[in-house]
């Protein structure tokens, strides 16, 4: 019998003898030699058995929490939002009665000093002397991850009924948040997978299912999303309403509870390097007082623990570095993982689902202390740093970022809203205005630039500059030092030292025109609030002829699915064309009224007010430049019927990505199909098929069905591994292929890509046309001699290509070029920043059409870190490419184009292929 056990065991038989509560010795366990206020029901008496003696479900911990608040006056619970699956988000809030009482004027002192251009030293002063600092503890963002929601509840009992003076002195001193579970769905997922796996014996071999759990994974949220890495993209609501709560209460402390490898130990804050520069001195000083004294803590238990090592804080978009970003000492935990259960580690102890939580309090408790003990001098601290970052921002190089929205509207206003939800100050240009200097990614330095009224300012003299700057910034550079670890990492076979992609910008991601302002902008703004979103309308809404909705905006898609789904016969322009005197670009939708005599207006005016879209009449066909309305340049569209595969053998992460961008960005129906009935699904059913990232040798094996299918008018979209095995050369699948299998092939390709830059683009010399030189001939004839002499071996181009392969890029944006006058980029031009994080280098010459190619070694690189070898690699490699087989296609993206769900810019190149391939592209009918 275990120790534990006989513990149990004791207190079960005193219960019988002096029937006194089953769980009277818990508290001890927890929190040696504590006093209690009586009448506060415990987590025992309310779970019926000892905490963390199995996990608890979501609705026991979210009962608990109610009822202690509703017999503590000390303690109260604020719902903030709800979960995809629908359960409330929710914290508790706890402190003394007296600052119960004054929490309103706690949160407005607090806001105070977090905005010193609104309050002077000596106020500042008095509010620090009154005020007690803010401290969050929040736990479980990962489902999987689930001894701090237990752990919660033991907190939340003691910080709510503990009357010796260390409790006291922790809610005299402090306003403390607990937030239970912050990825409720994932956690509840994998708690019913716990009680599908766990049976009456006792387990605890770490292979075992039950610590593991099943598909659909259960570390992410509804969509499969990593919600810590989710923190500034704000694409869930669990993130956003983590996010409402923490600007109201700008908190000192943040506090994030996770779990790591079950044969690890306790990993705490300080991180190692990288950490990102935008993060304060004063910040770092105190992640070290704050590690001393854990350490402490653990110390006085025996426990191991370390710090750094492999934690770095260089993404902001996890929770330590969004809290530090808003000026909180952030610091994360991470608990060895016993999923709900026990672990037998390799030097033969067994480690316990209890000793893991009593881990996590203990921890939350020594921080707590530290806080409390330092509360004067961290709200002083907070106050100036705060102060010197507004102060210090007219001697930075940039002063302020500006998005000129003209270019894709409903997107330039979409990434604003979400800046806004951050609390970041945005201000709207009320006239048009000129900075004397200014640079965008493109440029390499800045210049003379002129910009539309309407322009988003977001300067950078606001409190929230270290935020701004961490996630806006066009190109971030690790030190040389950090640089040079990596490196010799690397040489050493010892992989990436990496924890996290290298660069994020949003302005990158959402490929907006987004502007370095060198100089302070000097132009009349008004705020701009979240929600503010384009409006629809319809002009001319009773035209002779038909209607347009130009195409270069977001809104547009949508409008399209929604006209589709309708059963409009939608066409769209390959060429572009002027009419009453505005230009159209490629891609602009067209409705023939004699085509869709069922449609209203009233149909138009709603589609346009659900998406934003601006629809309008037109009376006539007749172009004034350009091909006429009438003609065979605009394609009729088809209405996208699709289907996507999942399961264990694709990537979570990609599949979760395009799953929310079909349901919640552009509010479609996609069939899901998991990948072990694929072979016994009716494909016919659908025009499309997505491949998110995978393996799929076991899905769709050599692909003769989906070749059957495709031929028959299909269009097949692979993402990621999925498009490498698609490029397998013993596959033979397409005409596509890898690189490293495609050596001794270089220069077919090479040649292919010197035609295709050339084609369209030859300037006619009557010379070169009615004659070449015996001198020009030998000197083509000695070019090709020197070139067959610089020919590299076959064992050569594999050496140097393996070498190229280790510096692979971790997450870099790139500079991809388009052919704009192909439908796959209708609506967005000729170049885009993407995102390159794979090893896969993609090889096309014809019979594909490569509709996004990287550029060339010199210019590849927009941000991030992309070693010389890296560039050398993906120079000129295919990134988006497109081959027809039979009355169907082909999609191959290289890499993901809806990474995290919030790269809108790479997302409209994949939206084409899916909306306009089965129109455009493919067809399933015959045309006569």
């Amino acid at each position: 019998m275990s120790r534990l056990k006989l513990q149990l065991a004791l207190v079960s038989l005193l219960f019988l003898v002096a029937a006194q509560p089953l769980y009277a010795d818990d508290a001890g366990f927890f929190y040696p030699g504590g006093s209690y206020d009586q009448g506060l029901v415990t987590p025992e008496e309310f779970l019926g058995h000892s905490l963390a003696e199995k996990p608890s479900h979501y609705d026991e911990i979210r009962s608990y929490f109610l009822a202690l608040a509703e017999q503590s006056p000390r303690m109260k619970i604020v719902e903030d939002g709800a979960s995809y699956e629908g359960r409330p988000m929710f914290y508790a809030v706890i402190a003394s009665e007296e600052n119960m009482a004054r929490l309103e004027d706690i949160k407005n002192g607090i806001g105070k000093l977090a905005d010193p251009r609104k309050t002077g030293e000596d106020e500042a002063e008095s509010l620090i002397d009154r005020l007690p600092a803010v401290a969050w503890i929040m736990y479980t963002i990962h489902g999987n991850e689930l001894s701090g929601s237990e752990s919660s509840m033991q907190c939340a009992w003691q910080l709510a009924a503990g009357n010796d003076a260390a409790t006291r002195k922790l809610r005299d001193e402090l306003v403390i948040c607990l937030y239970p579970m912050e990825n409720p769905d994932g956690r509840e997922r994998f708690i019913n997978q716990v009680y599908q796996w766990n049976g009456p014996v006792p387990h605890d071999d770490y292979q075992s299912m039950h610590l593991h759990g099943d598909w659909p994974p259960t570390r992410g949220n509804h969509y499969l999303f990593d919600l810590n890495r989710d923190w500034f993209i704000l694409a869930h609501p669990e993130s956003r309403a983590r996010v409402r709560a923490l600007l109201e209460w700008k908190p000192q402390l943040l506090v994030d509870a996770h779990e790591m490898g079950s044969y690890d130990t306790f990993l705490f804050s300080p991180p190692r390097e990288p950490i990102n520069p935008h993060v304060s001195s004063s910040v770092k000083k105190w992640l070290r007082i704050f590690a001393d004294e854990q350490a402490q803590a653990f110390n006085a238990h025996g426990w191991s623990y370390y710090t750094g090592e492999w934690n770095e804080s260089w993404y902001p978009g996890y929770t330590t570095s969004y809290g530090c970003n808003l000026g909180a000492v952030s610091i994360l935990y991470e608990q060895a993982l016993t999923g709900g259960t026990q672990v037998k580690r390799p030097d033969g102890n067994t480690l316990t689902y209890r000793e893991a939580v009593h881990h996590q309090f203990v921890s939350s408790f020594a921080n707590l202390m530290t806080a409390a003990n330092n509360r004067k001098a961290m709200l002083g601290d907070f106050y100036a740093m705060k102060k010197e970052t507004v102060e210090t921002a007219a001697k930075a190089k940039v002063k302020a970022y500006v998005v000129d929205g003209t270019k894709n509207p409903s997107r330039a206003a979409r990434l604003m809203n979400k800046l806004a939800m951050q609390g970041i100050e945005i201000g709207v240009a009320g006239e048009p205005f000129t900075l004397s200097k200014a640079r965008d990614i493109w440029s390499d330095s800045p210049e003379k630039m002129s910009f539309p009224k309407g322009s988003y300012v977001i300067r950078l003299d606001q409190p929230l500059r270290p935020l701004v700057e961490s996630i806006l910034e066009f190109d971030p550079h690790l030190t040389t030092e950090v640089l040079q670890d990596e490196r010799q990492s690397l040489e050493k076979g010892n992989g990436s030292r990496m924890y996290e992609v290298s660069t994020w910008s949003m302005f990158l991601a959402y490929d907006v025109d987004a502007f370095e302002a060198h100089v302070m902008p000097e132009v009349s703004v008004s705020p701009f609030r979240a929600g503010d979103l384009r409006s629809g309308s319809v002009s001319n809404p009773d035209p002779a002829f038909g209607y347009l909705i130009e195409y270069n905006d977001d809104s547009a898609v949508t409008a399209l699915l929604r006209l589709l789904d309708k059963g409009c016969k939608v066409r769209s322009a390959t060429k572009p064309f002027t009419l009453d005197g505005k230009d159209y670009d490629r891609g602009t939708l067209l409705l023939r009224g004699n085509e869709n005599r069922e449609i209203t207006v009233g149909d138009l005016e709603a589609v346009a007010r659900e998406t934003g879209a601006v629809v309008t009449g037109v009376d006539t066909a007749q172009s004034e430049n350009g091909p006429d309305l009438g003609g065979r340049t605009f394609k009729l569209l088809e209405k996208p019927k699709v289907a996507m595969i999942f399961g264990p053998s694709v990537n979570q992460y990609s599949f979760g990505s395009l799953w929310y961008h079909f349901e919640q960005d552009l509010g479609y129906r996609c069939t899901l199909l998991f990948e072990n009935y694929v072979s016994w699904r009716d494909l016919r059913k659908y025009n499309v098929i997505v491949l998110p990232s995978g393996s799929y040798a076991n899905i769709i094996g050599k692909g003769e069905r989906f070749k059957d299918w495709i031929r028959n008018g299909g269009t097949l979209i692979a993402v990621g591994s999925a498009s490498a095995y698609l490029a397998d050369k013993d596959r033979a699948f397409c005409n596509v292929r890898l690189r490293n299998q495609s050596l001794e092939d270089l220069d077919d390709f090479a040649r292919d890509l010197v035609r295709e830059d050339k084609a369209g683009k030859t300037v006619v010399d009557s010379l070169t046309v009615w004659g070449l030189t015996a001198k020009d001939a030998n000197k083509s004839a000695d070019s090709k001699k020197a070139e067959k002499a610089a020919k590299l071996s076959k064992e050569e181009l594999a050496e140097l290509d393996r070498m190229q392969r280790l510096f692979r890029p971790y997450g870099a944006f790139v500079n991809a070029a388009l052919d704009e006058e192909y439908w796959l980029s209708f609506g967005i031009g000729n170049r885009m920043s993407v995102l390159l994080g794979s090893s896969y280098a993609f090889l096309a010459k014809s019979p594909v059409k490569t509709v996004a190619r990287l550029t060339d070694s010199p210019t590849i690189r927009l941000s991030g870190l992309l070693w010389p070898e890296a560039r050398e690699r993906w120079s000129r490699a295919a990134y988006v490419m497109r081959e027809s087989m039979g009355r169907g296609q082909v999609i191959l993206f290289a890499d993901e184009p809806f990474f995290r769900s919030y790269f809108y810019g790479s997302a409209r190149l994949f939206d084409n292929a899916f909306i306009l391939g089965p129109g455009i592209g493919a067809s399933q009918a015959v045309e006569w």
